[in-house]
């Protein structure tokens, strides 16, 4: 009976050693480098460049500045704007159109649709009756 050399030993445990560290090596390449796997998938497109909610059909509410107040004009007709309000709640419309007068709000509100902001929320302050 033969026992093997400690220095054969060794040989073979690094020649072992050697070909796990190849193996991994070459597994880590391919996990790192392999293709991946894509799904295609189609997002709706707008038919054209303009605004969103311009082919909804929209109500046209046109304020104007009176000696006597605001004056209100829904779809070319004269509303008061309380009876709007109870209007547009009865019948909400798909779209809204606001026109009106070059007011401070008004351009602030058109110089930042033309700088690219379209998502414009107002928030407002119901007046009360004596205040100043």
């Amino acid at each position: 009976m033969s026992s093997a050399s400690p220095m054969a030993l060794g040989l073979y445990f690094i020649d072992v050693l050697a070909c796990l560290l190849f193996c991994l090596t070459l597994a880590l390449v391919n996990a790192r480098f392999g293709r991946e796997v894509t799904v295609p998938v189609e997002l709706p497109r707008l038919v054209s460049d303009a605004a969103t909610g311009m082919d909804l059909a929209s109500v046209e509410v046109v304020l104007r500045a009176s000696p006597g107040g605001v004056e209100a004009f829904y779809d070319s007709e004269p509303i008061a704007l309380d009876a709007l309000a109870a209007r547009l709640a009865a019948e909400p419309p798909a779209a809204l159109v606001v026109r009106s007068e070059q007011t401070p709000l008004t351009r602030v509100i058109g110089a930042a649709h033309e700088a690219g902001v379209h998502d414009i929320q107002l928030a407002y302050d119901a007046a009360k009756e004596g205040a100043k």
